[in-house]
């Protein structure tokens, strides 16, 4: 009976743990690259109305200061 709860313990703590490093890695990865790329914040559903609004007033400021000789 004993080596089944351990056995068990043992797998169960084993999911865990590769779990854990599985989100953890996918957390690294979302904050140092992923989150820089608009169209995947749009996929998540990470992106509201304003910032959208923000990005696009980016975008056409750095048009209007494009030098044009």
């Amino acid at each position: 009976m004993r080596d089944i709860v351990l056995a068990a313990f043992s797998v169960i703590s084993s999911l865990l743990i590769v779990f854990g490093l599985v989100l953890l890695g996918w957390y690294l990865v979302w904050k140092f690259f992923l989150s820089r790329f608009r169209f995947v914040r749009e996929l998540l559903g990470g992106m509201s109305e304003s910032s959208s609004v923000n990005d696009l007033k980016n975008g056409r400021s750095r048009i209007k200061k494009v030098r044009r000789d």
